[in-house]
């Protein structure tokens, strides 16, 4: 796995403890994180996704949005709102563009990741 910058050690932890194997990559001119494997409720067309974070100005600037590889579709057909593509690392990747009010000195990349969870969760919920 690359690590092609470091992160603090907080966030090392944040991403060892979720148990899937993670890169730290450089893409363009943005630094990324690659968190492979990432499990995917019922409801999508794939179990699993490569998602990719964009790290740009954390820390300690906010983190916002998630990137897909194999890009995810809702097995019952209905449509995804705020979705784009975008190439990372030579792959397209599908952008959800999820933003919320980042904390600065309370949030940190583990609770973007719990928050990705609940996007991927809540896109049930609003049909």
């Amino acid at each position: 796995m690359r690590r092609d910058f470091d992160l603090g050690p907080e966030d090392v932890r944040a991403l060892d403890a979720l148990g899937l194997p993670w890169e730290a990559i450089l893409s363009g001119k943005s630094r990324w994180i690659l968190i492979h494997d990432y499990p995917i409720p019922s409801g999508y067309n794939h179990a699993k996704a490569l998602a990719a974070i964009r790290l740009d100005t954390y820390p300690p600037g906010m983190i916002d949005m998630v990137y897909f590889h194999p890009l995810l579709a809702r097995a019952d057909g209905k449509t995804i709102n705020n979705l784009s593509t975008l190439s990372i690392d030579n792959k397209d990747f599908q952008q959800w563009s999820r933003h919320y009010g980042w904390r600065p000195g309370v949030d940190t990349l583990a609770s973007h990741i719990r928050r990705i969870r609940g996007w991927l969760s809540h896109e049930f919920r609003k049909r």
